[in-house]
């Protein structure tokens, strides 16, 4: 295989690391709305008329999970049962994923982060921990930029933004992924890189591939399609890792050892997923950072009680 093809094909893996979608697989949906959550859904309409599902479970103090690129809810069931025990949970789909709205003109980190932002305020919630995974953390790390006074802390989950990538990298990337090379992909190359997030795959995973199979016949896959696409453009666009310095809020990092997407290994094959996570733990003046082994990108699903552990200690310590 040429060298070229390869960055393709890695790249391919990177833009759709949560699209998977085994041939063997024919469970169909008609309507987004029709994907089982393990949790009652509710739904909030927000002042640009987006409409945002999410589950609110728990009392205590807050903390906002946000998904990473492609994702959804049912994503952190490996999270929520832990962190419900003495926290309020809130959990969304960000707009153009699961349950919520799917009409977004344009995607941009900033754009997330006011949309998470948003949905705190019209709950009532006046400073929250953000947790996000992968994309989720790029976009807590914005959010923490531009409107430090609504978080306390922040919970990064192998996060996107450490890594950067020249304008070059971000070109290929771009031109690669269309709503149309997304709804294209074969099948075989997307369970070659769904398994590619974690170390093992883990038999109660299962479920995200059945969903992402299903999603596919449902209307207004195609909005899920363009929000895809478009989030890849958005974490080009809103790079943050030069901003780290200015985020003061205790902040915890958390990589799986096996993490086989950060860095890429195709761009960057002088580094490791260890070189990329301290680069960003040194750059944020309040950090700590743990490697969990045994675990890849999906670290919370991989290993949670290891990773739930840190992240109630996290949060319990002053």
């Amino acid at each position: 295989m040429g060298s070229k093809k390869r960055i393709a094909v890695f790249l391919l893996g990177f833009i759709l690391f949560l699209a998977f979608s085994p041939g063997s697989l024919q469970a169909q949906i008609t309507q987004f709305s029709d994907l089982d959550y393990p949790y009652s859904v509710q739904y909030q309409q927000l002042e640009d008329r987006q409409e945002v599902a999410y589950i609110d479970k728990g009392e205590g103090p807050a903390i906002i999970l946000i998904h990473g690129l492609g994702s959804y809810i049912p994503a952190w069931k490996q999270t929520i049962p832990a962190l419900t025990e003495n926290y309020r949970v809130i959990a969304l789909d960000l707009p153009g994923y699961g349950k919520s709205s799917k009409d977004v003109d344009s995607y941009s980190i900033p754009f997330f982060a006011k949309t998470v932002a948003d949905l705190q305020d019209s709950l009532g919630i006046e400073k929250a921990t953000w947790a996000g995974h992968s994309m989720g953390s790029q976009i807590a790390l914005q959010a923490a930029i531009d409107y430090p006074d609504k978080i306390s802390k922040l919970v990064l989950l192998a996060p996107a933004g450490f890594e950067t990538f020249t304008e070059q990298e971000g070109t290929m990337m771009s031109n690669f992924v269309t709503p149309q090379s997304i709804k294209a992909t074969p099948d075989s190359l997307i369970r070659q890189m769904f398994k590619a997030t974690f170390h093992e795959f883990p038999r109660e995973a299962q479920f995200m591939i059945e969903d992402r199979v299903a999603i596919r016949s449902a209307k207004n896959f195609d909005g899920y399609a363009r929000a895809y696409a478009g989030s890849v453009q958005a974490m080009l666009d809103g790079p943050v890792f030069e901003k780290l310095s200015s985020i003061n809020q205790p902040s915890l990092i958390i990589f799986g050892k096996q993490d086989m997407l950060i860095p890429n290994r195709q761009f960057h094959g002088n580094l490791t997923t260890k070189k990329v996570a301290e680069s960003g733990h040194k750059r944020l003046p309040n950090s700590q950072l743990k490697l969990i082994g045994q675990a890849g990108h999906f670290v919370h699903f991989e290993q949670p009680e290891m990773v739930n552990k840190e992240i109630l200690n996290f949060l319990n310590s002053k």
